[in-house]
């Protein structure tokens, strides 16, 4: 029996597989991507609101979207969400801030020189692992109550993800550029400015993505637990009285200004990556 050519077979196999007709799904284009996000949105809240008006759910526990609404409206016509948002705002761009300047100057560091990996590794990650709004009581103790622990959980929850992805991205530079710059002359520096920062800019992005939400995370535990101020204190206040409507009101405002952040960072992530 003749033997069979390998590659006669797999040039046999290509021929006789019939060619796919190009993609062409409904979520392809921008526009089918958020009107189907929208539709999904309107299916739970009309079916949230149905269920309040039949009564299938306390209002209790889970007030209707259209008297949470109400609520946000009339909250911010008397004027308690404006100072609240600006507090809020205060304590998670101080956070964030910090947390993006320090994390992406620490992972950086430790992509650059392997000495300072190793001695800050470990550090990273139990900060990763602990669970850091159970430490709340302890930083009230060392730090005090209200805007520092605030500000203090959103640095100590976002940076974390900042630095991570600092470090990932640059490890996956590409060598040969690095040879390159360095084959011109080119030192530590401009390997720096015009091969990682360039390579990396995405993936920091994402980092900071991920770490705002975890910051927002951060400044709502703070102001639930020994804080005056702030929408997450408003939040317990209504809470407490049994005012769900109220007390959803300006934990729908945390969610805006979270989806706006997120968005924010995802439209610069698509810019850089073009950029790249």
């Amino acid at each position: 029996m003749k033997p069979v050519d390998r590659r006669q077979a797999i040039e046999a196999g290509r021929r006789e597989t019939p060619s796919l007709p190009p993609r062409q799904a409904l979520g392809d284009s921008a526009a089918a991507v958020g009107l189907l996000g929208l539709a999904g949105l309107g299916l739970v809240l009309g079916s949230w609101e149905m269920a309040a008006r039949l009564e299938l759910i306390n209002p209790l526990v889970a007030a209707s979207p259209s008297r949470v609404g109400a609520a946000l409206v009339r909250q911010w016509r008397t004027g308690e969400l404006a100072p609240a948002l600006g507090w809020s705002t205060t304590e998670f761009g101080l956070g964030f801030g910090l947390a993006t300047m320090i994390g992406i100057a620490i992972g950086l560091a430790m992509g650059a020189w392997r000495w300072i990996e190793y001695a800050l590794d470990p550090f990273v990650w139990v900060l990763y692992v602990t669970p850091l709004v159970a430490l709340h009581p302890l930083l009230v103790v060392w730090i005090g109550f209200g805007f520092p622990v605030a500000v203090t959980l959103a640095f100590l929850l976002a940076v974390v993800p900042v630095i991570a992805n600092t470090l990932a991205a640059v490890r996956a530079a590409d060598p040969i550029h690095v040879r390159a710059v360095r084959a011109f002359g080119g030192g530590r520096h401009a390997v720096t400015m015009n091969v990682v920062l360039p390579a990396s800019l995405p993936l920091i992005v994402a980092g900071l993505r991920i770490a705002a939400g975890r910051a927002l995370v951060g400044v709502v535990a703070g102001e639930m637990f020994g804080a005056n101020a702030g929408l997450g204190f408003q939040m317990t206040s209504y809470a407490a009285r049994l005012r769900t409507a109220d007390a959803l009101a300006p934990a729908l405002l945390l969610v805006l200004v979270g989806v706006a952040v997120t968005q924010g960072l995802r439209w610069t992530q698509s810019r850089f990556e073009r950029w790249r």
